[in-house]
């Protein structure tokens, strides 16, 4: 984790600071307090790489009628406690040490704490999602990874059993069984949506898998000799179709969740006769094994049987009972 640093300032003339400091696993915290007017600025390159600063400027008028034309400022402690001769005496809290000063300063000063506990979790790895709701929600959690352009995954390579197994793992919870509070807190009407009839929930699926499922097809047509090799010219044409909304998801999907780290290009001539891509950075990324085991067991399987939604069930021309699409390898 990178050392946080934030620090605040409430000053007239500069005499007195405050400020907070977070080191690696230390903390430190010390207030001062001013008199006509005071400033308030800070800091954080925090490790999530949110810089913010922030700065605030209030005059109290009412506490400069009060004091000597040369302006001395307030004093942390009362002046019998600086001359006293006991050393414990003068180690109040801080809530007692300030509760005598004017409420605006203990304002600013929880203020500057919020900010820094703000600053501090954003710094916290390993954060769960915060946004939108989502079922997926308490299971996600994040780490930093290489952005290595190169890094071989099985999925790219030429069909083979292993390939195909592969493929079939990873697409495997495609379809999701969505509990009737998930469902209504994803802004839909369990009354409109199709349920299953070997498990209690409704058919819904997380959308990394939908956008997973697109990229199997894809890949699929790169190899139609094996995978498309016996359909008519009218199938491949659905096939086609399909690809292309396939291709429109997945473009959404990664304009929606960006891969926003820094990659470079190296030129290599003795391997290759144009520059290649390279990186040295790090991006946040899902953890993807513990996530992959939760959905998988709230998947139904590939051909879950389904019933008709609530509302259309006293329809006659309804089909009552039915099947997902055919989604199997070569398909």
């Amino acid at each position: 984790m990178r050392d946080l640093n934030i620090k605040w300032r409430l000053s007239r003339s500069g005499d007195h600071m405050s400020r907070a400091r977070h080191i690696g696993g230390g903390f430190s915290l010390e207030f001062g307090v001013t008199t006509n007017h005071f400033l308030v600025e800070g800091s954080s390159p925090a490790a999530s790489e949110s810089d913010f600063s922030f700065l605030l400027h209030t005059r109290h008028s009412h506490i400069s009628s009060k004091m000597k034309e040369t302006e001395q400022s307030l004093p942390l402690l009362e002046d019998e406690e600086l001359n006293s001769s006991k050393p414990l005496e003068r180690r109040k809290s801080l809530f007692s040490q300030l509760s005598g000063q004017p409420k605006s300063v203990l304002a600013l000063g929880i203020y500057a704490l919020l900010i820094t506990a703000l600053a501090l979790f954003q710094s916290l790895p390993n954060r769960k999602l915060v946004g939108p709701y989502s079922p997926a929600g308490p299971y996600m959690q994040f780490e930093e990874e290489k952005a290595e352009p190169d890094k071989h995954v099985i999925y790219s390579d030429p069909p083979s059993p292993e390939v195909d197994k592969a493929w079939d793992d990873l697409v495997r919870p495609i379809y999701f069984s969505a509990a009737q509070e998930e469902v209504k807190s994803s802004n839909e009407d369990p009354d409109d949506t199709v349920t299953l009839l070997d498990m209690e929930g409704y058919l819904g699926t997380i959308g990394v898998y939908h956008g997973l499922h697109c990229m199997r097809r894809i890949y699929w047509h790169l190899h139609e000799e094996k995978y498309f090799a016996n359909r008519t010219a009218e199938a491949r044409s659905v096939e086609i179709v399909h690809a292309r909304h396939c291709l429109g998801v997945i473009v959404r999907d990664l304009m929606c969740n960006p891969d926003t780290a820094l990659y470079t290009f190296g030129y290599y001539p003795d391997k290759d006769p144009i520059p290649r891509l390279k990186s040295g950075a790090t991006r946040q990324c899902l953890k993807w094994d513990p996530f992959h085991e939760w959905a998988t067991k709230r998947a139904p399987g590939y051909y879950p049987r389904l019933q008709a939604p609530a509302n259309l069930l006293d329809k006659k021309d309804t089909k009552m009972e039915f099947e997902t699409e055919d989604i199997r390898v070569g398909s």
